[in-house]
Order: C-alpha cells, then structure tokens, then sequence
C-alpha cells in the first residue's frame, strides 16, 4: 500500500513565516524572478491602501514549500515571487531607518525579516535565497543595499533586470507614501506592524518533496493563475517519488537551456513538432495524457531534455550545435532572431535531428524568407503558419518530407507571392531600426559586385539614415506637397539608406544638398550611387526607390523551388 500523503496546511502572518527558526530557499528548478513594475506595484499599493483604510487583515495568498536537504530550510514550491517583494518591502524599510540615523531599528527589521548571523563566522545567513540566476544579485542589491554599476546592468539579464527595477520601486514608493504622513516614523512603524501581523497567508507544508505538486491542480481549478509549464512541471513532480532529485535535475537543465520565462513555448513547440497541432490552453491536459505513471512521466523528461538542447540552439546562432555548419546557417538564423518570430521553430526541431548540415542550412534559409515576406513585410495572421508549420514538422518526422523542397510544398500556402510582397514592401514603414539596417544591407549587398566592398552589417560598421529626416528643417519646405504629411514617407524604405560610421555626423536635419555632398556623394555603398546622382529629394522621389528596391527584394527573399 502507498503510504500517506502529509500534507498539513494553516494560516500564518508573514511575521510568523519570517521570524520563525526556518529558511526558506527557491530551487533551481523553480522559474526566475518574472514580476514586473505592474504585479510589484499593485501589491504595494494595496498594502498601503489596506493600512489607510484601517483594515484589519489583506490576505496575501499561498505559500507551498517542501521538504530540503539542509537542517531548518524548506524548498518554495509555490510563492517565490511574493516571499521576494516581501522581502523587498522589509529591505526598503530597514534602509529608511538607517537613512534616518536609527541603525538600531534597521538592525532589528533586518534580524526579524531577512537574516540572521552566525555567531562562529559572522556571515548573514539570508531568510530567503533565491535560485541560481537570482540569487546573487537579490543578495547583492536587496539585502546588502548594493548599487550596481551602469555597465553592470546593462549586462543584467531580464529576471535580475526586473529583480532590481522592482526594489527601486519598493524604496520609491515607500519614499512617496512616506510624504503623507507628518509623523514619518510613527508611520513607518505601522507599515512594518500591519505586514508582520495583519498580511496572512496560507501555508501548505507537506511531509514529501512530490507530494507538493499534487495539490497545484486543485489551487489552478480553484483560479490560482499558473503557467502551463508549471502544471507540467507539477505534475510530472507529483509521480517522481524517490527519483524526485532526478525529476528536478532534468527539469532544473532543461529551464536553463530554454529560458524560465520561455518553458511553455517551449513546451507547445515540442509538441507541435511531434504529436499535433493544440492550442496553448489545451497543452497541459495533452502533455498529461502521455504520462500517466512515473516511467512515462521519465521518459517525457528525458525527451524534452534532449530537444531542449536543439531548442537552445534555435535562440543562439553561437551554440555548439552550429559549430559543424557553414556561416550561413547562423546568418538565417541570426536574421530570423531579428524578425522575433518563432512559429518556425516545430518545423526546424524536427529537420534539426533529420536533415543532413546542408539541407538545414538550406531549410533556414527557406524559413527566413518565408518568415521575411509572411510576417515581417505583409503582416499576416499567425493561425495559418502554425497549422502548416506542424503539418512540415509532422511530415519531416514521418520520413515523408525528406528535402528542403519536399517541405517548401507544404509550405507554399505561407509563401506570399511575387506581386503581392513587392507591393507590401513597398508601402511598408520600417519603423525598426534592426529590420531595417539588415534589409538595406542585404540589398546593397546583392547590388554589390566587389565582395570586399559588402556592407558586413552584423560588424558594426554602419547606420541607419534617413534622407529626408524626421524633423525636416527649412530646406526640405517642398520635399512633401500641401497636403501630405512628411511623417507617411520618414520610414518608407525608399527614404532610408545605410552610410558608414561617421559620415552622417552633423547633417541630421541640412537640406538634401548638404547631405548629398558631404555624406552620399563620398560613401562607397552601392546603395548610395542613385541617391547622390539625385538632384532633389522629394516624396516621388522616396516612392519611385520604393519600388525599385522592392523589386531587388523580390528576387533576394525569394524561393526558387
């Protein structure tokens, strides 16, 4: 017989979770820190209006932990997010006392809510510790008060990036909140009471490590809002058992190769490769299906860890699994990246363990201008390409599409045709700088003869220009006709050129003479050889380039199968 669940749950203030003699730590394979300014300021906003009000009690949540190797310490399941931005609120409260001159009362929030120190070695042992990418940085900033350098958050990934805008906001709207009242301290000792005693949770402490993923469906039917991956991810815990720490490592290894933030398209992705087409919201009660015990819920474990790997791939054209490829391979990947579309990603996992280096270089290059024309240019709907993109990936799975060319056939309702990309391009707005720095450059570059002369675009070595500029100033009174407005022409592609660096410096907004004689006329760009034989630039002169280059990007982004 199974032995009984321990699964005991009861309410406590968040006084109670914090001063009470347990640690509380996020595991690796938990997701990173995700909340933005909007959740850190609505919880903010609603302590502060709970306290004005008088209320006697705001009702925080859930807060699930399990069971972890070190004495006294209990692994968050479920709560992360709030025990972080808890934190914060008593870490900003702790630096407005020391700002005041009153370290005895920082001292003692601090002891009270975020760590206590070893009397043998001095260190902080923190109350709560984050996973690994987290970690660090929440030590760093929120505990220790740190101030990161300009260039050390400019290398901050996105969850340290919102880790820290959300405690810069903690301490700014403390400040604020701070400025209604006349008695300040008063004041800040209430906030410190009302969030020990009167913000409450329910802990849900179970005896088991797997036991704590059972009880997540009951909270998400019950309007808990969760992730799809975290339901999976749940789920698959809840049947683990003794191999829990296996469970974990492989779920740890697959969000780290994937992205926290990225585990249910993932997900989505790895089954629209492989099994069918499903929506996001049915993905959960499909992935579950396929496991229903613990060997098949290992099984799907190991898959996904494997696939992870090409998935990781797909998002770096500098993975290793392109090291045995030639450059252009990472080149129709690196402009895919650029377009931010990923719908092609079911059809590339399939032919990534399928087709030999050539024919998926090949097969990118047929993705990237599908993807150019489909989505950049001619702004279709999704709904198409994801029905004929897991019909590929299904194909080339089942051996029955074995080429490039056998998939662009089933492609081909996703491939915009001749006459209507050429129009699209041309009265399309390039309002990304990226899109169009790298559609230029392939242009100029197709012009080109002498590949010394190409542009490089990925090196650095050029900007984006545009001929009549934004804020056109005196000399360009009669570029545009009364009427129309200059703004309808600044993006248009035919208005836009590529200049080598420091060729543009000072002409902004000088007239097209001024910029033609210092600046087109000595640029050595093919692209640039028309538009310095240009005696004026007017709005026909921008449309007259717009279909001209429209016609180079027919036969550039185009699919000769």
């Amino acid at each position: 017989m199974e032995p009984a669940r321990r699964i005991e749950s009861r309410t406590l203030s968040v006084g109670e979770a914090f001063r009470s003699p347990t640690y509380y730590k996020v595991p690796s394979y938990q997701r990173d820190f995700a909340w933005t300014s909007e959740e850190v300021g609505t919880l903010w906003e609603d302590v502060a209006a709970a306290i004005d009000d008088g209320r006697d009690e705001y009702f925080l949540g859930t807060l699930v932990t399990s069971p972890a190797a070190a004495e006294k310490t209990r692994e968050v399941v479920d709560g992360q997010q709030r025990l972080a931005v808890l934190s914060m609120f008593f870490a900003a409260i702790s630096r407005e006392w020391t700002s005041r001159g009153d370290q005895k009362r920082a001292d003692s929030v601090f002891r009270d809510y975020l760590g206590s120190e070893d009397r043998r070695t001095e260190a902080v042992i923190p109350k709560l510790t984050l996973n690994e990418l987290n970690d660090s940085v929440f030590q760093k900033v929120v505990l220790k008060g740190g101030v990161l350098k300009t260039a050390e958050r400019k290398l901050l990934e996105r969850p340290n990036r919102l880790l820290v805008e959300a405690y810069e906001l903690v301490v700014s709207r403390l400040k604020k909140w701070l400025e209604g009242y006349e008695d300040q301290e008063s004041a800040l000792l209430d906030l410190d009471d009302f969030i020990s005693a009167k913000v409450q949770m329910i802990l849900i402490d179970v005896g088991d490590a797997s036991d704590a993923f059972v009880i997540f469906e009951t909270l998400n039917d019950r309007g808990l809002d969760l992730a799809i991956a975290d339901l999976v991810k749940n789920y698959l815990f809840s049947l683990a058992r003794g191999q829990i720490d296996k469970f974990k490592s492989a779920w740890g290894d697959i969000s780290l190769l994937v992205g926290s933030g990225n585990l249910t398209q993932f997900l989505r992705h790895y089954w629209l490769s492989e099994v069918r087409l499903v929506r996001e919201r049915d993905l959960y009660r499909a992935l579950r299906s396929t496991a229903k015990s613990a060997p098949k819920a290992r099984q799907l474990l190991e898959r996904l860890r494997k696939v992870a790997d090409y998935y990781a791939a797909l998002t770096n054209p500098e993975h290793a699994y392109w090291a045995d490829f030639s450059s252009d391979a990472r080149s129709h990947l690196e402009a895919l990246l650029l377009f931010k579309v990923t719908q092609f990603r079911p059809v590339a996992l399939a032919a990534m363990e399928r087709f030999s280096a050539d024919n998926m270089t090949k097969l990118l290059r047929l993705l990237k201008v599908i993807s150019f024309r489909y989505t950049v240019v001619s702004g279709l709907g999704t709904g198409n390409l994801e029905r004929v993109y897991t019909d590929a990936a299904l194909a080339i799975r089942s051996g029955k599409a074995k080429s490039p060319k056998a998939v662009f056939e089933l492609l081909k309702s996703a491939y915009v045709t001749d006459d209507r990309f050429a129009q699209d391009f041309a009265a399309k707005r390039f309002t990304k700088a990226g899109v169009a720095r790298y559609v230029l450059a392939e242009i100029n570059d197709d012009l080109e003869s002498d590949k010394e002369r190409m542009v490089a675009e990925g090196t650095g070595r050029i900007t984006l220009e545009h001929i009549m500029p934004k804020s056109p100033g005196p000399g360009w009174k009669n570029a545009v006709p009364s009427g129309e407005d200059s703004r309808d022409f600044v993006d248009a592609i035919g208005n836009l050129t590529l200049l080598e660096k420091g060729k543009n410096r000072g002409i902004a907004n000088a007239a097209f003479k001024t910029k033609k004689e210092k600046a087109y006329e000595k640029s050595s760009l093919h692209l640039n050889k028309k538009i310095a034989a240009t005696k004026d630039w007017t709005s026909a002169d921008i449309n007259r380039r717009c279909k001209a280059l429209a016609k180079s990007a027919r036969t550039i982004w185009k699919v000769s199968y």
